[in-house]
């Protein structure tokens, strides 16, 4: 962050005159300030996709388990609303417990074609993981379902945009 404020400030230098200090001051503060917030966004993002992918690596560790897809529907996502999606709800047992869950494929097809996928694919069996320690967190390891890209929610975190509203 020095060293780009230091160019910044040699780059105003060159182009700076007598009659214009103040406004190269000025000049020189806003882009200062830009190019923090700038690096500030960058390093929230880097640490964010971090944890994330941390997150994902040690949920594909948990233990494996069967799991039944038992409905589904079209759903906006979480952002806007505007992207709808073939949403699926699942269960799922551990010992004499079920759990349940949700998650949904990025699908760019026609309406009737997703209320067609959903129709298949209830019933179907699903393979997923989850924490031992806490059962009611689940991951399904799969990155495609039939060639659809599987979004879902892992923890606190969000790994994919387009994850199902809840």
């Amino acid at each position: 962050m020095i060293t780009a404020a230091a160019s910044i400030e040699t780059l105003a230098d060159l182009y700076s005159t007598d009659n214009n200090s103040v406004m190269d001051s000025t000049l020189v503060v806003v882009l200062i300030v830009v190019a923090g917030a700038v690096s500030v966004a960058v390093i929230a993002w880097v640490i964010s996709w971090y944890r994330q992918r941390k997150l994902a690596r040690q949920a594909g560790q948990w233990v494996p388990v069967e799991g039944r897809i038992e409905s589904g529907a079209l759903e906006g996502t979480q952002e806007s609303g505007k992207v709808v999606l073939p949403t699926f709800a699942f269960s799922y047992q551990v010992s004499e417990e079920f759990y349940s869950g949700r998650f949904s494929l990025r699908a760019n097809i026609s309406k009737a074609l997703a209320e067609s996928m959903i129709d298949q694919m209830i019933g179907r069996k699903l393979l997923l993981r989850y924490d031992p320690n806490h059962p009611e967190m689940w991951f399904i390891p799969d990155e495609y379902i039939d060639g659809y890209k599987v979004e879902q929610k892992i923890g606190s975190h969000v790994i994919h945009d387009y994850s199902p509203n809840d």
